[in-house]
């Protein structure tokens, strides 16, 4: 992405969306050139504009800078260390989307090839009511004019037939929609509103394209493709865009295989991902909200008492909101979540695997990060963290070939961070090289608690989850950890 040219080639499927016609006609090839061209290059500067803005935020450097020092105070303690990605030399966390001068001249040559090579005169093919339908020929669009056409590009856009269906919408909008093949498959429809670019792709019409065009091809497809999702760029402001991605039909994809299918579905989430940015403002804001997906596959093993069964991993959800502004020192990542359900692995009718976030509130909860006097991050959730995850990999034993550990048969692992005034605290503790501590994790306000079936560590206000030089022999991470001193 930090390739301007490879980005505006993304986005330059967003060009063919066009504008302002009279709704009692159907559009003329200029209008919907000069339209097209226009508008989708000011969507391309735009956007760039304000990514380059929320690229130099120096609230983003400060959010990895935060994280960055929180993963240190883990230094002794056997814990996953918090995420750190290094970061260019330019101090910047986002993709580069290069600079104006370059953007502008993309998004000109952008312009100048939508108006003459792609919606011109020579392509309309018939007017049909509201709608205008291009038939587009390869000797004119594989190439910007200013070298030959690619002889294979040509040959295919031309036996693919490949046409736009142009068609006024009421308050000044025009929808298009790709039409493939003699039997005119749809697999994307570009719509246009006064503040709004979207791209809908539906995995239905793709695959009828497919078959259309290359039969060895859609021979290779999953069996069943539904489903629709959408890309959408919205304009708020001179400075302000959102950029957001949506399931907006549940989508489920069926393939076949030699052991049975393998099936994946994704619930309708709308959005399911937006970026925010605000080159005034100062201002960036990311959304992820992921709905229930599912992955079902065969199981492959010898085992007699497991054969026809199937491998089901369903995840109930995934979803936080981050907003980062210039100068900002204290961070909340809001409505963290895995989904309204409990999330599971399971085999045929055996759950092997269930995951639990704040069952009995909410299921979801906000995180704050501060920095305190020392420089050190201060992490504040409300209303809580109640992590419950349980084993059960006993059916799998009458699999020979798996090992599943005695600890892991029947266990229950909790994780619970809850009290304390304005909700539960903790800071990281570096190490102290004269005292000898290794660094851990200390609870300020509030109360953590593990648990794995009869073992258990609790850390009151004050003291500090640290690491143990010796397992205590129980088999589980737990044995590993206790609670002490943070000096």
């Amino acid at each position: 992405m930090r390739n301007a040219r490879s980005w505006l080639a993304g986005v330059a499927v967003f060009a063919l969306v066009a504008t302002g016609c009279d709704s009692e006609n159907p559009p003329d090839a200029r209008k919907v050139a000069d339209v097209t061209a226009s508008r989708s290059a000011e969507m391309v500067r735009g956007v760039s504009a304000s990514v380059r803005t929320m690229n130099g935020l120096p609230a983003v450097d400060s959010l990895e800078e935060a994280l960055s020092v929180f993963s240190t105070g883990f230094e002794g303690v056997p814990l996953p260390a918090l995420p750190s990605e290094e970061t260019e030399e330019d101090g910047s966390s986002l993709p580069d989307f290069s600079n104006e001068a370059e953007t502008n001249a993309q998004a000109a040559r952008l312009e100048k090839y939508l108006r003459e090579r792609v919606f011109t005169a020579e392509h309309v093919e018939s007017t049909e009511g509201d709608s205008t339908v291009f038939l587009l020929k390869g000797e004119n669009v594989c190439t910007d004019g200013s070298e030959a056409a690619d002889t294979d590009c040509v040959k295919f856009v031309n036996q693919s037939e490949l046409r736009v269906r142009a068609t006024t919408l009421d308050d000044d909008g025009l929808e298009l929609a790709f039409l493939i093949g003699s039997k005119k498959a749809q697999p994307v429809s570009l719509r246009f509103l006064p503040k709004v670019i979207s791209l809908v792709v539906d995995l239905g019409g793709v695959k009828s394209a497919v078959q259309q065009l290359d039969a060895e091809a859609a021979a290779a497809l999953p069996t069943v493709m539904v489903g629709q999702v959408e890309l959408k760029v919205t304009k708020e402001g001179a400075q302000r865009w959102i950029v957001s991605g949506s399931i907006l039909q549940a989508l489920r994809l069926e393939l076949a295989g030699e052991g049975g299918t393998v099936a994946i579905s994704s619930a309708r989430a709308a959005p399911l991902v937006e970026l925010e940015a605000d080159g005034v403002a100062k201002r960036a804001r990311f959304l992820l909200d992921l709905n229930t997906t599912e992955v079902s596959l065969p199981y492959s093993g010898f085992a007699p008492a497991l054969r026809g069964k199937n491998w089901t991993a369903s995840l109930s959800g995934l979803s936080f909101t981050l907003e980062a502004t210039e100068n900002q020192k204290d961070f909340t990542v809001a409505h963290v979540g895995l989904g309204d359900a409990q999330s599971f692995l399971s085999l045929g009718t055996d759950k092997l695997f269930t995951l639990d976030l704040n069952s009995q509130s909410g299921r979801h909860f906000d995180l704050n990060l501060s920095r305190g006097d020392d420089g050190l991050p201060l992490v504040r959730v409300q209303p809580e963290v109640d992590l419950v995850a349980r084993f059960f990999l006993a059916p799998l034993k009458a699999d020979p070939e798996m090992e599943v550990p005695s600890a892991y048969e029947d266990a229950t692992y909790r994780v619970r961070f809850t009290g304390g005034t304005g909700g539960p605290s903790l800071r990281p503790v570096r190490a102290n090289a004269t005292t000898g501590f290794k660094g851990g994790v200390q609870v300020v306000t509030g109360e953590l608690s593990l648990t794995a079936g009869a073992s258990s560590v609790a850390v009151p206000a004050g003291q500090c989850l640290v690491g143990r030089e010796t397992s205590s022999g129980g088999g589980s991470l737990l044995d590993y950890l206790q609670a002490g001193s943070c000096q």
